[in-house]
């Protein structure tokens, strides 16, 4: 994944406002792999996403995605609201 840092030059004010997005991630997560900010980011923007189309989104497993949001859940830095089926991602930072 890539990720552009200050110093960038963002013409589109939607992108910029995405770089903000990340930026403030990746502050309140200071020990996050690479993987656990990108299910983070992708829970950001749409927080009824699935396990499932987290894994398509970035190109890991099902599995992996679950390893991943239990860890990201244990830490207290995400959590499941209404259930499995018909529930929703929350962060906590």
């Amino acid at each position: 994944m890539h990720l552009d840092w200050k110093g960038t030059m963002v013409q589109d004010q939607s992108a910029l406002q995405s770089a903000k997005a990340v930026e403030d991630l990746f502050s309140k997560c200071k020990n996050c792999t690479l993987e656990e900010a990108a299910v983070l980011r992708l829970v950001q923007q749409n927080p009824s996403i699935t396990q499932k189309q987290i894994a398509a989104q970035i190109g890991k497993s099902e599995r992996t995605v679950k390893t991943i949001t239990i860890h990201l859940v244990e830490r207290g830095i995400l959590i499941r609201r209404n259930g499995k089926r018909n529930g929703y991602w929350e962060l906590i930072i």
